[in-house]
C-alpha cells in the first residue's frame, strides 16, 4: 500500500529502504539462488490487514503514539492541555527511576512490589492488585499490539519490522510513564515495572510464533482505538484511547461471538453477525474512571471502577461504529464513526462527538492519519 507523503516523513527514522542491484539479463546464465537471509519475509495478516475502511485505517506509528501516549489524560481532566504538560521533569522522573531501580523498589518496599506489581499475590482491596493491568494491558494486549506493528511494518515494506515496531511501542511506553508520573520527584515503580519488566517481555513473547498462532482466524484480538484529536482553542487533546478487542466463537454457533475489551473500557458482551463481514456487539462492564495515588510515600495507584456499557459495529474486526457510555474522569457518552462509514474514496472522515459530564459537548474530525482537530460547544 502506497504511504502518503506526510507519513514518510514521521517514519524516517523507522523505515529502511534500499534499492536492490540486478545483474544484466542473459539467457546463458542461469542465477544463483537466493541464500535464506535475502529471501523476503512472508507478510502476515493475523492482526492487521491493510483494510482500508474503519479504525484499521487508522492505525499507523502516529496514531499510537498519541493514542496510547496520552490515553491517561483521559482520567485526568485537568492535564489535557498537551503543550503544557512538564515533559521534561516527567522524563527526568522516568529515566532517574529505570537506571536506578532498585533505589525505587527499596523505598518501595521489595515484598510489596513483588506481590502488588510483578507477581498476581493481593487484591486492590489490599492496597495491590497493580499486577493486573500489567499482564493484560501491557503483557497482553501491549503485545499483541506490538505483534499488529510489526505486521504493519512489513506491508510498509520496512526491511527490518521488528526493530522499527520495538521502537514504536517504546516510543509509546515511554510517553505512558511520562504521562502517568506527572513529574513527581524522584521515583516511579510503575514506570520501571512497566518499561523493564513487562514491556520488554510483551516484545519477546509476541516474537514467538506459538503466542501468535491461535489468533487471526476464529480468534480475533486487534485495538479498537479512539480518533485522537486536538481541541481548539484550548490546545487539549480529547478522545485519545487504548482499547483491544478479544473475539472467539461460541460452540455450534457460526454467527455468535463472545467478545471482551480492555483498556480504556472493561466490557464483556456478545457479537452477532450481519451478512459477510458485518458484526453488531453490545457489552457491558466497567470504565476505570480514576488511577489516584493512594500511598504519597510510595507513590502506590489503584484504580476507580464506574458501571459502563458499549455498542459496536465493525467490518471483518475493523470498527467502524462505537458508541460508549462512559470513558474517563469527565467523558460521558461517546459515538465514534470511524472512515468508510460516511463519505467514499479519498473523502471519508472519521467523526466524533461526546457528551461532557458536568455539561457541554466535545467533538472532532480525523483523517485516515488517525488524529484531527475538534473543540467543545456548551
Amino acid at each position: 500500500m502506497r504511504v502518503v507523503p506526510q507519513l514518510r516523513v514521521l517514519l524516517g527514522a523507522f523505515i529502511v529502504g534500499g534499492a536492490a542491484c540486478h545483474a544484466p539479463p542473459s539467457a546463458s546464465v542461469v542465477p544463483a539462488p537466493l541464500p535464506d537471509s535475502a529471501r523476503p519475509k512472508t507478510v502476515t495478516q493475523r492482526f492487521y490487514a491493510s483494510r482500508p475502511y474503519g479504525s484499521e485505517s487508522q492505525f499507523n506509528p502516529l496514531s499510537l503514539i498519541v493514542n496510547g501516549g496520552y490515553d491517561q489524560l483521559r482520567t485526568s481532566d485537568n492535564k489535557r492541555t498537551i503543550f503544557k504538560l512538564p515533559y521534561e521533569g516527567e522524563f527526568r522522573t522516568v529515566w532517574r527511576s529505570v537506571t536506578n531501580p532498585e533505589r525505587a523498589i527499596r523505598h518501595y518496599g521489595w515484598g510489596n512490589w513483588l506481590t502488588h506489581e510483578v507477581f498476581p499475590l493481593s487484591t486492590k482491596g489490599e492496597g495491590g492488585g497493580q499486577w493486573y493491568p500489567n499482564y493484560q494491558l501491557h503483557l497482553f494486549a501491549g503485545g499483541m499490539t506490538y505483534a499488529r506493528m510489526v505486521e504493519w511494518y512489513e506491508q510498509h515494506g520496512a526491511g527490518h519490522p521488528e526493530l522499527a515496531a520495538g521502537t514504536t511501542v517504546y516510543a509509546w511506553h515511554l510517553l505512558t510513564e511520562m504521562v502517568e508520573s506527572n513529574a513527581v520527584c524522584c521515583e516511579d515503580v510503575d514506570g520501571i515495572t512497566d518499561l523493564l519488566i513487562f514491556d520488554s517481555a510483551s516484545i519477546l513473547l509476541w516474537n514467538q510464533s506459538w503466542m501468535k498462532r491461535p489468533f487471526g482466524g476464529r480468534v480475533e484480538f486487534t485495538d479498537w482505538p479512539g480518533q485522537a484529536t486536538l481541541s481548539l482553542p484550548s490546545q487539549r487533546i480529547e478522545n485519545a484511547y487504548m482499547m483491544a478487542m478479544l473475539r472467539a466463537p461460541l460452540p455450534r454457533a457460526d454467527d455468535w461471538k463472545i467478545m471482551t475489551t480492555m483498556g480504556n473500557a472493561f466490557l464483556v458482551g456478545l457479537s452477532r453477525r450481519v451478512g459477510r463481514e458485518y458484526w453488531v456487539s453490545a457489552s457491558g462492564g466497567f470504565d476505570p474512571s480514576d488511577n489516584p495515588i493512594v500511598n504519597n510515600k510510595t507513590g502506590a495507584r489503584t484504580v476507580e471502577l464506574l458501571p459502563n456499557a458499549g455498542v459496536f459495529l465493525d467490518r471483518n474486526g475493523s470498527l467502524l461504529v462505537s458508541f460508549i457510555t462512559k470513558g474517563g474522569s469527565t467523558n460521558g457518552a461517546t459515538l465514534n464513526i470511524y472512515p468508510g462509514v460516511i463519505g467514499s474514496g479519498w473523502w471519508s472522515p472519521g467523526l466524533w462527538a461526546q457528551q461532557v459530564r458536568g455539561g457541554g459537548v466535545r467533538f472532532g474530525v480525523t483523517s485516515k492519519l488517525g488524529v484531527g482537530f475538534g473543540g467543545m460547544a456548551r
